[in-house]
């Protein structure tokens, strides 16, 4: 999929940090007038108050900490009622996730869009369509997918510290766009809706109901690899020996070891290998494959494209064309990561009805 061609729109990013700032590199490399808002030095402003004629801001982004989302977008739909606002993930802490839903009806022109970045990724796409040709006649018995990378470094220099999703909020959402990808509608709700056969600190979470596949979805930010023979074929030899075989990404690492892996009931596996060429290749991080092992013909993908940069272009353009009202938040999906965060710390999944439902916000559940 190939992102739409630019006409050139006015963006105010708010937050510039270090993802404000690869929004605004992105949309000013497309040819796109960025204005910013930030109380650190650099911005044009430092209150979305300061910001002259609102309406004519074509796109607002919200980069800021989580916890000031709900306030900066209630500042942003005071000024511009029927803003487009790309919402840098997670929304908001699960706490203002009803505040945000008031807020949204309180401004029934209003368009938002939670950053998604895999769900606009060409190879997750590719991935999936892979899944539902073979998944017609052979179904789909497992799926597994793990997103690891050592943090350490990160934390102790006070990046991907949450207090409230805990470990589910560094990866989750990434790993939740892709299980949605795959699985029917009907089968994601139940999903989301199920409580989890067994949840661990490191996140392991594993899932088995009667109407679903088996799920195991898996991120470690201190590098612990858990399922090395899943998708270890597609890498190197060198970053064979150094990371996956010794399951151990060491501290400091730039290595990223994410995959998605669907079995199939004959034993076939479609396995979406992210970043295969670690190492090899100094553009690895937008070269992603898809592989589908055990089957005749074997198949082999390679899909070359900067997922990230595709889908803030793509989301953009998705922005203008929206209806006035709707909203692409996935609340369902914040309040399931939570009750994980939750069950990490506390060692109970909670069962309320709460995150039972599969709640909605304006248009979007």
């Amino acid at each position: 999929m190939s992102a739409p061609s630019p006409v050139e729109k006015t963006i105010v990013i708010v937050g510039l940090g270090k993802i404000g700032s690869l929004y605004a590199a992105c949309y000013g490399q497309a040819g796109h007038r960025i204005r910013t808002v930030d109380i650190g030095d650099g911005a044009d402003w430092e209150r979305v108050a300061q910001v002259p004629d609102p309406a004519s801001v074509d796109a607002w982004v919200v980069a800021t900490p989580t916890a000031t989302h709900l306030a900066v977008v209630d500042e942003i739909l005071r000024r511009q009622p029927d803003a487009r606002v790309l919402l840098e993930k997670p929304a908001c802490y699960p706490e203002d996730l009803d505040g945000l839903g008031r807020t949204v009806r309180r401004h029934p022109r209003a368009r938002i869009i939670v950053n998604d970045v895999y769900s606009h990724s060409e190879a997750v796409q590719r991935f999936a369509a892979s899944v539902r040709e073979l998944g017609a006649s052979d179904p789909i018995r497992k799926i597994t997918v793990e997103f690891t990378k050592n943090r350490e470094f990160d934390v102790a220099n006070g990046r991907f510290v949450d207090t409230q999703y805990g470990e589910a909020g560094y990866e989750g959402f990434h790993m939740l766009s892709i299980l949605r990808a795959i699985l029917p509608a009907e089968q994601y709700r139940s999903y989301l809706r199920t409580v989890p056969s067994s949840v661990t600190a490191e996140m392991r979470v594993r899932t088995a109901a009667p109407d679903l596949p088996d799920v195991e979805l898996y991120t470690s930010s201190t590098g612990a690899i858990a399922f090395p023979e899943l998708a270890g074929f597609a890498f190197p030899d060198k970053v064979l020996k150094d990371f996956i075989v010794p399951s151990s990404i060491p501290y400091g690492s730039e290595f990223r070891y994410r995959f998605a892996d669907v079995e199939l009931l004959s034993g076939k596996h479609v396995t979406l290998v992210f970043e295969p060429f670690f190492g090899a290749d100094p553009g690895h991080k937008n070269i992603h494959a898809v592989h589908v092992r055990d089957a005749v013909p074997e198949g082999h993908f390679l899909i070359a494209v900067n997922h990230f940069k595709e889908a803030l272009l793509t989301q953009l353009d998705l922005l203008r064309h929206l209806d006035e009202g709707t909203t692409v938040v996935r609340p369902a999906e914040h309040r399931f990561l939570a009750a994980l965060g939750s069950a990490m710390f506390t060692g109970t999944f909670p069962q309320t009805t709460e995150n039972e439902k599969y709640a909605r916000i304006g248009s979007e559940a």
